[in-house]
């Protein structure tokens, strides 16, 4: 915020307690904190005050673009919601369209022989080398 660093701080101090004094060092502390209080209060009801201004004239700006819209016809008065909308059931030519396509075939119920395991004659675990005859021999 004011970058001061730690050497600043210190010749403020030894600056601060030459010229005030040590007897008077802390109301004068104490005072400028007051006051640092007031200023950062005072800023924050500017900063809330330019916040709500903003938000009223966006809210604002949406009216009148609502407003501008104007009315679609039916649809602002209700009249789409209130019609009665009736479902009828598939006619034959929907009918003759599906029977274009032939079913799926049925889902198995159990998996083919060759990966279900115990069978295929796949027992043999991997790096298990006693079936396998060595060359040497």
């Amino acid at each position: 915020m004011l970058d001061i660093g730690w050497s600043e701080m210190l010749m403020i101090a030894v600056v601060a307690i030459v010229v005030i004094g040590p007897k008077d060092l802390p109301r004068t502390l104490r005072t400028i904190g007051q006051w640092i209080g007031k200023a950062r209060a005072v800023t924050r009801d500017l900063q809330n005050s330019v916040n709500d201004m903003i938000a009223d004239s966006e809210i604002e700006e949406l009216r009148k673009a609502g407003s501008s819209m104007g009315d679609f016809g039916s649809f602002g008065s209700g009249e789409i919601l209130n019609q009665d909308v009736s479902i009828e059931p598939p006619s034959e030519t929907d009918q003759s369209l599906a029977d274009d396509y032939p079913t799926p075939p049925p889902t198995p119920k159990e998996r083919p022989p060759d990966q279900r395991k115990g069978d295929g004659g796949g027992d043999a675990v991997a790096g298990d080398t006693s079936s396998v005859k060595s060359k040497s021999a």
